[in-house]
C-alpha cells in the first residue's frame, strides 16, 4: 500500500525488491538486442549457439540464472521487431502483435519444439520437424494461417529491436518500476492531499484517515488501556466507533463541522463527504481546512482520553486556530490575503 506512487494512494516509498528488478532487466535488454558488450557476446556464445534461447532450463553463472529469474517479467514489458527473428520465440513472444501460442492455441498443442526460434522456423524445416503429424481439421486452418503470418515477414541480417510498452526501445529503470508496481485507480482526495500547504505530519495523518487507518481504539491498545466495547469513548449514544463516526456523525464531530458552515451529508463514505466539504467550502485552500478540521477533532479526543479534559467546539476550533496560520506561510501569494480572511472571519 505505501509503496504505491502518491497519485495512487501510496505514499511513494520505493519497493526495493521491484526496485532491484527494475535495474537487473537491463541486462536483460542488454542480452536480447545484443548489444556490442563482451559479457553479451561471451553468454550467447557460450550458451545459446544453433537459434537457441533461455527457458525454463537455465543456463550459466549464478549471476546469469539470477537474472533469468526475471525473464517472464522483461517479456511482460517488451515485445519484438522482427530483424533477423534469432531472439524470438514462435510461440511465447509477443511479435506482430500477437502471441501465437494464444492466438493458435490448437496448432500449438501439435508442436514439437515448444521454444523454437522465428529464424529457425524460416530455415528449410519439414512439417514433421515442428510438428505431431497428422494435424487435426482446426490445427491445419490454424497452419495455414500461421504460414501466411510467416511469409509475410522480411528478415534481415540485423539484429532483433525490442520496444517496450511505454513505446520506446529504450530502457528505462524508472518506466520499468512503474510497470511493475502496477496502477490503482483512487479517489481525487489524494490527489488534492499532498498538493495542499499543511505540514507533511497532518498529510500523512490525512493519508491514514482516507485509509482507514485511524482509531483511538488502538491509541488506548497502545498504552496498554484495553476497551471492553467497541463504543464511542466520546458521546453517550453508544455508538459504534468506526472512522465516519469518529470524524463525521459523533455529535461532537458534527458540532465542529457546523461550526465551520460545513454540512456533514449523512449515508456517505468519508472520500465522498471530503468532495462534499469541497463543494460546500468552494474555495482553493479547502484541503488545509478538511485536513487541519480533522486534526483537530483527533487532537480533542486524545486530550480527553489521555488528559481528561473534556472536548468542545471551542478547543476544536483553538487548534485549527493555531494550525491554519502556520499553513498560510506556504500558500501563494496569490491565496494569502484570502486564506487569511477565512480565518479572521470563521475562527
Amino acid at each position: 500500500m505505501v509503496c504505491l506512487p502518491k497519485a495512487q494512494g501510496g505514499l511513494g516509498v520505493i519497493n526495493l525488491t521491484t526496485q532491484n528488478e527494475a535495474l537487473l532487466l537491463k541486462n536483460l535488454h542488454k542480452f536480447f538486442n545484443r548489444l556490442d558488450i563482451p559479457w553479451v557476446h561471451l553468454i550467447w556464445e557460450k550458451h545459446y549457439q544453433n537459434d537457441k534461447l533461455p527457458s525454463t532450463i537455465k543456463k550459466g553463472s549464478f549471476w546469469w540464472k539470477d537474472n533469468l529469474k526475471l525473464l517472464d517479467k522483461f517479456k511482460g514489458l517488451a515485445s519484438v521487431n522482427l530483424s533477423d527473428g534469432r531472439t524470438c520465440l514462435l510461440w511465447w513472444d509477443l511479435w506482430d502483435n500477437q502471441v501465437c501460442a494464444q492466438v493458435f492455441p490448437e496448432l500449438f498443442s501439435f508442436s514439437k519444439i515448444k521454444n523454437v526460434t522465428i529464424q529457425k522456423v524460416l530455415s528449410p524445416m519439414s512439417i514433421d520437424q515442428l510438428f505431431h503429424l497428422p494435424l487435426s481439421s482446426e490445427a491445419y486452418a490454424q497452419l495455414l494461417l500461421l504460414n501466411d503470418k510467416l511469409d509475410s515477414l522480411q528478415l534481415s541480417n540485423s539484429h532483433d529491436i525490442w520496444n517496450y510498452i511505454w513505446g520506446s526501445p529504450y530502457y528505462s529503470s524508472s518506466k520499468a518500476y512503474k510497470q511493475l508496481t502496477g496502477q490503482a485507480s483512487v479517489h481525487a482526495s489524494y490527489k488534492w492531499l499532498w498538493k495542499n500547504c499543511c505540514q507533511h505530519k497532518h498529510k500523512v495523518f490525512f493519508w491514514l484517515f482516507l485509509k482507514d487507518r485511524l482509531s483511538t481504539r488502538d491509541l488506548l491498545e497502545r498504552k496498554g488501556m484495553i476497551l471492553q466495547s467497541h463504543e464511542c469513548v466520546l458521546c453517550n449514544q453508544h455508538s459504534r466507533e468506526t472512522l465516519e463516526h469518529l470524524f463525521l456523525t459523533c455529535p461532537f464531530a458534527t458540532q465542529f463541522w457546523a461550526s465551520l458552515g460545513l454540512l456533514v451529508p449523512v449515508f456517505q463514505e468519508h472520500v465522498q463527504v471530503v468532495s462534499s466539504f469541497r463543494r460546500q467550502l468552494n474555495i482553493p485552500f479547502f484541503m488545509e481546512i478538511i485536513i487541519l478540521g480533522c486534526w483537530g477533532i483527533w487532537m480533542s479526543r486524545k486530550d480527553f482520553i489521555f488528559r481528561q479534559l473534556t472536548p468542545s467546539v471551542q478547543g476544536g476550533q483553538g487548534i485549527l486556530k493555531k494550525e491554519l496560520p502556520l499553513a498560510t506561510h506556504r500558500a501563494k501569494n496569490s491565496i494569502k490575503e484570502q486564506f487569511q480572511a477565512w480565518i479572521n472571519n470563521h475562527l
